[in-house]
């Protein structure tokens, strides 16, 4: 089994660059995986594992791609000029936030759990039927995960669904337009949603796992992105119906991220300092976020909180002040009141994340008392009076918009978030994005920025000039031309 592992790592990792002759040629080829490995299902867990482990080190991407243009952040004392620049709109095609090789990485290995694992019933007898469909809906969760990341961020992408693991496969493919890579995504996790095995839910390694309802709950945020709010609300119950999940007490919300694993937790990418689960950037026993957002034991942090994001908290909150911020510094991951954490999980998707995503669709579809009760199950959490939503879609959406601001403040979810609401029909509230991205410009320079940022190819990163060297099937973004 050792063995597999390390040829699935060395098939993520070689090459080290962002062309995609880096992240997707694979040596040695077909005839060695197909002989040496995915002969047992513990191949196909050394396969899974080893995307587990990928995705782990993505953190980084997930948490710039989702924050770092919403508002919520400022810069920090420490200095990076790609990220300086991303802050104040100035996005090269060189920028090094653009970069997805990482992603593809993932995706990659995902890919070949996805083509082989099948295979491996002829060899290894005790692998049912079940337990492969099983190992198959962890592989197209976290494929599905790293896709959607990728359409939210860049828009058109390409859509590998084989592994560069022969001279065969072609690593040179055009951008997919959104739809189809939405449908794809769809297909597959409505396929893994049918086939996830149960009975992971109540363990607390479970949470790191691509159980059930991690799959019903990334559904539903697909869904709410492509504005199919039925199903959307359909797959938020599936989990609300669960005993297994619940919104932490409000004296234990810290727990959330100290402890990590809780109730509330749904999925969370899984760190622990004692299994020496880091990445070599942020030092031993340290997630990415510690170099990033640097607690008060750190001099040097790339990001402070923004006085935007402070501003929207009440006084009363619990996730406010010494919660998610401490004096400007953003400490929700690793110092409160109660502790120092050095690995925090970072969690894609949680109990309240559901409730407030099933408020968004409720207001969609018209049934504003549904969604202000599901609401208000937030709010009452955070110490917070309940709310009346009005009967006005549009006043209602920014009342659940600023709520989700508060409570996955720096979680990395605010600019799909802003995206999400700007771009419904057709781009009709478009202003809501451009307020969160003009919070930080100069006055003077607000007009020439409002006329750049009516364009809705601005709100996606553009395609990293490595990229676009490498596969000459790749069109940028027109915005970046």
């Amino acid at each position: 089994m050792r063995k597999g592992i390390i040829f699935l790592y060395a098939l993520a990792t070689l090459g080290l660059s962002t062309a995609c002759e880096s992240w997707l040629k694979v040596e040695p080829q077909n005839d060695i995986i197909l002989e040496d490995y995915w002969k047992s299902k513990e191949d196909v867990r050394s396969g899974l594992t080893a995307v587990y482990s990928k995705l782990r080190e993505q953190t980084k991407t997930l948490f710039l791609w989702g924050e770092l243009r919403s508002g919520s952040l400022i810069d920090g004392p420490a200095e990076n000029q790609d990220f300086e620049r991303v802050l104040r709109l100035e996005i090269l095609r060189g920028n090094s936030v653009a970069k997805w090789g990482g992603i593809y990485q993932v995706i990659n290995l995902a890919n070949t759990v996805i083509k082989y694992a099948p295979e491996v019933r002829k060899s290894d007898l005790s692998l049912s039927r079940k337990e492969l469909n099983g190992y198959m809906s962890e592989a197209y969760f976290l494929r599905s995960a790293c896709y959607f990341y990728l359409l939210r961020t860049f828009k058109e992408i390409p859509l590998h669904l084989e592994p560069t693991d022969s001279d065969d496969v072609d690593i040179h493919l055009p951008g997919s337009p959104e739809a189809d890579v939405l449908a794809r995504i769809i297909e597959d996790l409505e396929w893994a949603e049918r086939y996830a095995v149960k009975g992971f839910e109540e363990l607390e390694d479970g949470k790191g796992l691509a159980t059930k309802a991690a799959i019903q709950a990334l559904l539903a945020d697909v869904y709410l992105w492509n504005s199919q709010y039925d199903e959307c609300v359909l797959m938020c119950d599936k989990i609300i119906n669960r005993a297994a999940y619940r919104l932490m007490e409000k004296d234990a919300w810290d727990n959330i991220f100290s402890r990590g694993n809780t109730n509330e937790g749904i999925y969370e990418i899984q760190f622990d300092a004692s299994l020496n689960q880091h990445l070599p950037e942020a030092g031993k026993g340290k997630t990415p976020m510690w170099t990033f957002l640097g607690p008060l034991t750190k001099d040097q942090p790339e990001f402070l909180a923004s006085p935007t994001m402070i501003g929207k908290f009440e006084e009363e909150d619990v996730r406010g002040e010494d919660a998610s911020y401490i004096a400007g510094r953003v400490s929700k991951f690793y110092l409160s009141a109660k502790r120092i954490q050095l690995d925090a999980n970072w969690i894609l998707y949680r109990y309240a994340d559901v409730l407030l995503m099933k408020a968004e669709a409720l207001v969609q579809k018209g049934d504003y008392f549904g969604a202000q009760k599901e609401l208000n199950l937030v709010r009452e959490r955070a110490g917070l009076a309940d709310q009346v939503l009005p009967d006005n879609r549009a006043n209602a959406e920014d009342m659940i918009l600023e709520e989700r601001a508060r409570e996955f403040a720096f979680e990395g979810k605010r600019w799909f978030d802003l995206l999400r609401y700007s771009k419904r029909n057709n781009f009709e509230r478009k202003n809501i994005i451009l307020r969160a991205l003009l919070a930080g410009v100069e006055p003077g320079d607000i007009p020439k920025w409002t006329s750049l940022l009516s364009d809705p190819d601005s709100y996606y990163l553009p395609i990293h000039i490595d990229e676009l060297r490498s596969n000459p099937e790749l069109v940028q973004n027109p915005y970046y031309d």
